[in-house]
């Protein structure tokens, strides 16, 4: 399940708002090949990667340079170990605050949130899975730490839940998603992320049966992502759209073509 992984980490966030990450912002937006030379210890073949997704991103939309939407790739580009590639060892850098485990990322963060920014923001429902039963630990509010990884159709991961194992499910009414359809690896996952930071409000809780939880979840409008907000305004997008309830395909085709009546 290398492509869908980072969709069922829900079960490691640390629900705690977290110091911010200091310096990334101070980083010079390098291209992707080097931002990306402090991490080939830590990802597998990752200057190759990186290279792949540069040429795959050659010509990206939404104002995006082809090194920022390569970061975005790159992002959702499987390893062939589960656990040594972007987005796995990225956020498992950013739930621990460890400086020493964070210097490397500073400069792929501060290109991976810059074409962030400059995507439309998303409000919708999406779906995001924790393996195991978490639904104990949401209570009132709580704070996703890293890049959250959910699902604009929750059809689409349907066939990855393994029968006779316990999972907790996630529907999340967003207010601030980037949909990165346009540029991940698997289009059809409908990926949308939420950013590190994200303040939710805990609605209610199910237990469907058949080892299934479910906690819905709201976004809440907090004054700031701690780690993001030191970004210079000038790469950020007020376009925003609404989804329909399963993000239909053709809303998420082409960011560049998007609905007037789904602008907001």
């Amino acid at each position: 399940m290398y492509a869908t992984e980072r969709f069922f980490d829900g079960n490691q966030e640390t629900l705690q708002e977290l110091p911010p990450v200091e310096d990334y912002e101070k980083q010079p937006l390098m291209t992707l090949e080097e931002a990306v030379k402090q991490l080939e210890p830590l990802i597998n073949n990752c200057e190759v990667m990186a290279l792949t997704a540069k040429r795959i991103m050659s010509h990206p939309a939404c104002d995006l340079t082809s090194d920022e939407a390569a970061a975005i790739h790159l992002y959702t580009m499987p390893s062939s170990k589960v656990d040594r590639n972007v987005s796995i060892q990225l956020n498992r850098a950013l739930r621990s605050r460890k400086g020493n485990e964070l210097v490397s990322w500073l400069s792929y963060l501060q290109l991976f949130i810059s074409a962030l920014k400059k995507l439309p923001s998303v409000n919708g429902t999406i779906w995001r899975y924790a393996r195991g039963d978490v639904s104990a630990d949401y209570q009132n509010d709580c704070v996703w730490s890293g890049f959250s990884s959910c699902i604009g159709a929750k059809s689409v991961l349907v066939g990855s839940l393994d029968k006779g194992n316990v999972y907790t499910i996630f529907e999340i009414e967003c207010i601030d998603g980037k949909s990165i359809r346009n540029y991940s690896e698997c289009e059809n996952e409908d990926e949308v992320i939420l950013m590190p930071g994200t303040h939710l409000k805990v609605i209610k809780k199910e237990d469907l049966g058949n080892g299934l939880k479910k906690v819905y979840l709201q976004e809440e409008n907090s004054q700031q992502h701690p780690l993001i907000d030191s970004l210079s305004s000038s790469s950020t997008t007020k376009e925003k759209y609404r989804a329909d309830q399963d993000f239909n395909a053709t809303a998420m085709q082409s960011i560049r073509k998007i609905p007037s009546a789904q602008l907001s």
